[in-house]
């Protein structure tokens, strides 16, 4: 037997594979007018999106959409607020000023540009923005075909429709969990950045096997973009010399050559972001709050527990998409530590994915890749490398996803046939029928999961059926009952809805007694009834507990309101009781308590009892002058006072 003829340098050698189906990359002279041969798949990756998404182009705005779109002052500007969107942290154009309020803080300054540039042309729109996220979407469905071609290459007899990155594509499409990113208008910095990150692949993979300096020339600058659209896109630095590795084999030296322009762009990008919000990862500020520290106060061992329960809740969502939320904030996934066994199955599981890939990546690479692909993107948002501020979100695995629907419709289609022997027209069957169920699964899924995101009602009412266990999610419910009883002219109707709020605030606050946002919404529904029903004693009770709790600016600026205008006893037994008992001796917060005694002396210049708790309380904070004065004051009207002789000395 002769042996058979070397390749032409520069072409892909071709690999070993269990199944003829798949074979190496094509020669570059296959690469031309691959649109025009795929045009039917083309045609149904563009359709497929705006069939499933559609309805949401009557959506409004939700959730962070205000921080990113409607209430960002750069965006506001249009075309002259581009350059202050990429020269601050993101979410300084929402709230004035950089706060890092978030772990790692934000720089993902490309999607929120282009939303100046639809604000310079239409205005507030949402209707553009959703239109928008949907046709970046249909373009990565594209671009994600496309790529996937580039080495998986198909045996002339097999359908177009049963090719493997056709079907990769269109159960990416389908997938629910990806309803999150699409419908959510801030969503648009996942699908940028994974669009951009399959340019950047595209263009590395066909310089390295085809040696096109415009190929090269190209990389470098997309990847940039897609660092800027979100730094998810890192992980394709991980992704990309493996595939050219597995399919390509592509000599370790020309690797090096194709993955330099994005490596460069790495560089770059890490430069102009130390340059914009001053650190790489920690500002060294501690983040306290567990709504963006998930972890604070937990053991190594409590961390790492509950880190691994979500990347095998990430896999179950995956394969089964149901239910869906947009809320996995505490504790909607549990405290737990190594004797629980969600976290020790999850462990097992994901460990058991990672030595497969290991085992067979040079005779199954396909499903190796596909495993690969879907830990290395999973990393950066998993909180194994870095904390992301929050415990979990389907959004974290929007990137991960396609290396997930890759290995699906490869088992489906290469895999399971082979293991099962059905002969060639049962096997395209099978696998036809299989992935015709989970496609049709999917797409029930997704076209009744995005009627959810409608507006923040419909959201919330969708989330708290699933997020019992969150503090955010029964909080935000509360605010959305509260905001609509606010609204509400019927007097009936409008308690109705403070009661239905109650509940689920006073639930957001036994699982975080200290969430600012619960006991803020908490303080707006005591208010509200008070409003209704004129009950004063009501109102400061329902104050004092929410003070003992934690002190919101809510508080402080109702008592504003209503300290001139309810009986003035109650209002200065409240300030002895609440400022001075609860706050100056209790919780030691001085400044609060000496701004609320002040209130209780605008309405009564003379009651000595406040005077003198205004005298000890600036003695206990440190300020002698003041108390001194206020002493002073205090025994003019009151010489015998053993109180304020005591702070004086005399």
């Amino acid at each position: 037997m002769s042996k058979p003829k070397k390749k032409p340098t520069g072409n892909p050698a071709k690999r070993t594979s269990p199944s003829p189906a798949v074979k190496a990359a094509p020669k570059p002279a296959s690469q031309t007018g691959f649109w025009k041969r795929n045009w039917p798949g083309a045609v149904i990756l563009l359709i497929l999106p705006f069939a499933l998404y559609g309805a949401s182009l009557k959506y409004g705005y939700v959730l962070d959409d205000k921080i990113v779109l409607s209430e960002n002052n750069f965006v506001k500007k249009g075309l002259a607020g581009i350059g202050d969107i990429f020269s601050t942290e993101s979410f300084t154009g929402y709230l004035g000023e950089q706060k890092n309020l978030v772990a790692g803080s934000r720089y993902r300054p490309l999607s929120i540009a282009t939303f100046a540039v639809e604000h310079h042309f239409w205005g507030l729109n949402p209707r553009n923005s959703h239109f928008l996220n949907i046709l970046f979407y249909a373009l990565t469905g594209l671009l994600l075909f496309r790529v996937l071609a580039l080495f998986l290459r198909q045996d002339k007899d097999r359908k177009w429709h049963m090719a493997l990155p056709m079907l990769a594509a269109v159960l990416f499409i389908l997938h629910p969990i990806h309803t999150e990113v699409v419908a959510n208008i801030k969503g648009r910095d996942e699908i940028l950045a994974l669009l951009l990150s399959l340019g950047a692949f595209y263009f590395s993979y066909r310089y390295a096997v085809y040696r096109k300096i415009a190929d090269l020339a190209l990389a470098g600058p997309v990847f940039l973009l897609a660092l800027l659209a979100k730094e998810n896109a890192l992980t394709f630095l991980a992704v990309i010399p493996a595939a050219l590795y597995l399919f390509a084999k592509t000599p370790w030296r020309r690797i090096l050559t194709a993955m330099a322009p994005l490596f460069a762009a790495f560089i770059v990008y890490l430069v102009i972001r130390v340059s914009v919000i001053g650190f790489l990862l920690d500002s060294g500020q501690e983040i306290t709050g567990i709504m963006n520290n998930p972890f604070y106060g937990l053991s190594p061992g409590q961390r790492s527990a509950m880190i691994t329960y979500t990347l095998g809740k990430y896999l179950q969502l995956l394969f089964f998409p149901h239910p869906l939320t947009h809320d996995y904030y505490p504790y909607q996934v549990p405290l737990m530590n190594w004797g629980d066994w969600r976290a020790l199955l999850s462990l097992f599981l994901n460990l058991g994915l990672i030595y497969i890939a290991v085992r067979v990546f040079r005779k199954k690479p396909v499903l190796s890749w596909s495993i690969f692909f879907y830990f290395a993107t999973l990393s950066i948002v998993s909180n194994i490398v870095i904390s992301v501020g929050a415990p979990m979100n389907e959004r974290f695995v929007y990137f991960s996803s396609a290396g997930f629907c890759l290995a699906l419709a490869w088992l489906a289609v290469e895999y399971l046939p082979e293991k099962l022997k059905l002969g060639a027209p049962r096997n395209a069957w099978f696998s036809l029928g299989l992935l015709g169920l989970i496609a049709a699964g999917y797409a029930v899924k997704t076209v009744t999961r995005v009627p959810d995101w409608e507006n923040e009602m419909t959201l919330n009412r969708a989330a708290i059926k699933v997020s019992v266990n969150s503090a955010r999610a029964n909080s935000y419910m509360a605010y959305s009952l509260y905001r609509a009883g606010v609204d509400e002219t019927d007097q009936t109707r409008k308690k109705a809805l403070f009661d239905e709020a109650t509940p689920y605030v006073d639930r957001a606050l036994e699982i975080y007694p200290e969430y600012t946002d619960a006991l803020t919404c908490k303080g707006g529904l005591v208010a509200g009834y008070y409003q209704m029903d004129g009950n004063i004693d009501n109102l400061l009770d329902g104050f004092y507990q929410l003070l003992a709790a934690r002190p919101v600016d809510f508080i402080t600026q109702y008592l504003e309101y209503v300290n001139n205008r309810a009986p003035a006893r109650k209002m200065t037994d409240f300030y002895h009781r609440a400022a001075y008992q609860l706050l100056a001796v209790e919780k030691r917060n001085f400044p609060l308590a000496i701004q609320y005694l002040n209130y209780g002396l605008k309405i009564d210049p003379n009651n000595i009892l406040l005077l003198e708790d205004l005298t000890e309380t600036y003695a206990m904070a440190g300020q002698q002058n003041d108390a001194v004065q206020t002493g002073q004051r205090g025994l003019a009207i009151q010489p015998e006072s053993a109180r304020i002789r005591k702070v004086l000395g005399n």
